[in-house]
């Protein structure tokens, strides 16, 4: 079906979903493993249902729906538009509350915590000099600013975006949301972070003004932050796992984040 970046995923007979590891050493397929069945009955959306699991995969039965992609969304009228952002802003309500203790729970399971340590220094080189430029001051004023700001971390999907939420064909409900291999702890802006970058902000807004969680100082500028942070990361990743085929496309989103 898919070979993902941590995961390669087999579909069988249209009904099961497979999902192995690429790396059996990594410890976040336990957290997975521990956190599904904890919350499958607090989610207010269908989340996967582990009915077979080892040391290097988990199995469930496949949702039904398609990914909540630009193309669907730009499909779809006002009304639904604002019921999904509202729909996905409960589920991270419930997310964000859960309690879960696991002993491999971190942030930052793939590296990458420490912006300019290790984000920067993997796009700079790439990136065209006068974006380069902009993006590096961006950075520099986002983290001054919000570098004080109060907020509580919780566990985050941290994976939250337009692959990993699936929609009916006829657009009317979201089915599911799929892929918790890069859960973690840190800030809550983290996943609303994609579908503002994707959908724009009022999209966003609609998705906090249905989380029943305190959203902490400076929000918006967060969730800002997290949504550029977010395509250096995946770049940081690429680089470092040899998926060198998209690092071209991912620089060019990069550049786009920062032309004048």
């Amino acid at each position: 079906m898919d070979e993902g970046w941590t995961h390669v995923v087999l579909e069988v007979n249209g009904k099961w979903i497979f999902r192995f590891v690429r790396d059996p050493s990594n410890t976040q397929l336990s957290v997975e493993q521990a956190f599904l069945p904890l919350f499958k009955g607090h989610s207010p959306l269908p989340i996967p249902e582990i009915r077979y699991s080892g040391a290097n995969f988990i199995a469930y039965e496949k949702i039904g729906g398609v990914k909540f992609s630009e193309s669907v969304f730009r499909s779809l009228g006002w009304n639904e538009r604002t019921s999904h952002a509202a729909a996905l802003g409960e589920f991270l309500s419930c997310l964000h509350a859960f309690p879960l203790e696991h002993r491999h729970l971190k942030a930052a399971p793939f590296g990458g915590w420490d912006f300019w340590e290790e984000l920067w220094p993997a796009a700079a080189p790439r990136l065209q000099p006068d974006n380069r430029k902009r993006a590096e001051g961006y950075f520099h004023r986002a983290l001054s600013g919000i570098a004080s700001a109060a907020y509580r971390d919780v566990v985050t999907h941290s994976d939250f975006g337009t692959s990993n939420v699936l929609i009916d064909a006829s657009g009317t409900k979201l089915t599911g949301v799929i892929d918790f291999g890069d859960i973690s702890v840190g800030d809550p802006a983290a996943d609303f972070a994609t579908f503002y970058r994707r959908f724009g902000k009022p999209f966003a807004e609609d998705m906090a003004e249905a989380y029943r969680l305190p959203l902490g100082d400076a929000f918006w500028s967060r969730v800002d932050y997290q949504s550029k942070r977010k395509l250096f990361f995946v770049l940081f990743f690429a680089l470092n796992h040899g998926f060198n085929e998209y690092v071209p496309g991912i620089v060019s989103a990069i550049d786009s984040q920062f032309v004048d």
